[in-house]
């Protein structure tokens, strides 16, 4: 069985980002590099901290921004090698997965 990452909608991850009692499983997605458990403890002041969903959402779009590079090569084979641009069909399917939407003119690399 395999799971789905709920900042990039990669659907390989070999377990689940969080387990049904809210823990984080500490899985590292291969596509976008984000750690559960890790990632997801932003603080932005002093004791306050995003929500999960706002970290992800966070990531996701520096990501984005970054131009959307595989983490590891290991994600896809054959494809993209580690730290080159996700192909922008196979971005925008992955981030439909999460109910993610975005123009391809929003996609840099």
């Amino acid at each position: 069985m395999t799971y789905v990452c709920p900042v990039c909608g990669y659907d390989k991850l070999d377990e689940p980002s969080y387990y049904s009692n809210n823990d984080a499983s500490y899985e590292l997605c291969s596509c976008c590099g984000f750690q559960f458990g890790v990632d997801d403890d932003v603080e932005i002041n002093e004791g306050q901290f995003l929500t999960r969903i706002e970290a992800h959402t966070l990531y996701r779009n520096n990501w984005i921004e970054d131009g959307a590079k595989v983490f590891s090569a290991y994600a896809f084979e054959p494809g993209p090698n580690e730290n080159e641009p996700l192909e922008k069909n196979l971005l925008i399917k992955q981030l439909k997965m999460i109910h993610v939407h975005i123009d391809r003119e929003d996609i840099h690399q």
